[in-house]
């Protein structure tokens, strides 16, 4: 089975995604620029979020496990093997800093756990391999996968597909020019910006899409289809709540989804609903137009391919009213958690 999550968001002027010249990322979508924002930004917020409502869900990415592992061991454990271990299990040293790792590696507490009770009892990193590879991973690390390049047997396949958000619409990039005020220098009556300088915003409604494969996430949580489930409600919510965290004390945009449409499938692939924008959405009513742009084009690849058949789709919105909504035949508007429990009675 598969679950899609599809969500239009609005938000005010802000950055929610700067690339490397400090500016919101875009793109090029239908031949028009478009605000983007990253799947990897916003697989971070889902991360937070999840971080902020139960600690447990959540691995840890840092390039600092040999420090991690030598809090956890007694005095008698050389730094030395610890590094070893490290280095043969997930990452070679960086040359510059010799208690951290090349790369980050993303780890659970599960398998921190046993790293630590093996380095411990002197287990050989070839006899630890199975024992860390047995360990219960995190929700996030299922979901989101793991790869070690230097030791791809300890890679984990990605449970979930999250895309890059586009804006429904054609963008143009803002400037904004600032100026700080040197207090000292005011109070003696003189003149001139203490610093000055521009950031780069934007004003966009966004689409956003993710699809979790439940038997990938399963087998990823070594066959616990309960907790597979339970991660999966843990996601749909964080997925629609989880706002990037970039510019917020500056821009203060923390808008919720206006529209989500949630799938659950048996068969077929997932399906990006991304086409529904290839023309910009235009006019005054942003929001509503995107929502029955979206709708629309639901209906149409239901009508050509029937994809559609035997899933169970369930929606939520803010609006007024749902009934110029173009929602999918049997499906009724309800609030979040009612659209979420109506997947959750499918996985029963």
């Amino acid at each position: 089975m598969k679950i899609e999550i599809h969500l239009l968001q609005n938000f005010a002027p802000s950055c929610l995604n700067r690339d490397d010249t400090n500016t919101p990322k875009s793109c090029v979508f239908g031949d028009r620029p478009r605000a983007r924002v990253s799947s990897q930004c916003w697989k971070r917020a889902v991360r937070r979020l999840f971080a902020d409502e139960n600690a447990e869900l959540v691995g840890t990415r840092t390039k600092r496990l040999v420090t991690l592992l030598r809090e956890r061991l007694g005095p008698e454990i050389k730094d030395e093997s610890i590094k070893e271990f490290v280095g043969e299990c997930y990452s070679k040293m960086d040359g510059k800093r010799g208690t951290e790792t090349a790369v980050l590696v993303f780890i659970g507490e599960a398998e921190v756990a046993a790293a630590a009770e093996c380095i411990a009892q002197g287990v050989t990193p070839k006899e630890a391999s199975p024992r860390l590879r047995s360990a219960r991973q995190s929700v996030d690390i299922a979901l989101f996968g793991r790869m070690l390049a230097e030791k791809p047997e300890g890679s984990i396949d990605a449970a979930c597909q999250v895309a890059h958000a586009i804006s429904t619409h054609a963008v143009d990039m803002e400037d904004d020019f600032y100026t700080a005020v040197d207090d000292l220098v005011e109070a003696r009556g003189e003149i001139g910006a203490g610093m000055m300088g521009t950031q780069g915003f934007n004003s966009a409604c966004f689409y956003r899409y993710a699809v979790v494969d439940i038997n990938q996430l399963a087998a990823n949580l070594g066959g616990d289809r309960d907790t597979a489930k339970a991660a999966v409600q843990a996601f749909l919510r964080a997925f629609s709540l989880a706002v990037p965290s970039a510019k917020q004390n500056s821009h203060a945009a923390q808008s919720l989804p206006s529209f989500g449409l949630l799938v659950a499938r048996d068969h077929g692939g997932p399906i990006s609903l991304a086409n529904a924008f290839a023309k910009p959405i235009r006019g005054d009513d942003l929001i509503g137009s995107s929502i029955r742009a979206l709708t629309n084009y639901q209906a149409r690849v239901q009508e050509v391919y029937g994809l559609y058949d035997g899933a169970t789709l369930a929606a939520f919105h803010d609006r007024d009213d749902a009934a110029p909504l173009g929602l999918p035949a049997g499906v009724t508007a309800k609030g979040l958690s009612a659209a979420i429990a109506a997947i959750m009675e499918r996985m029963a």
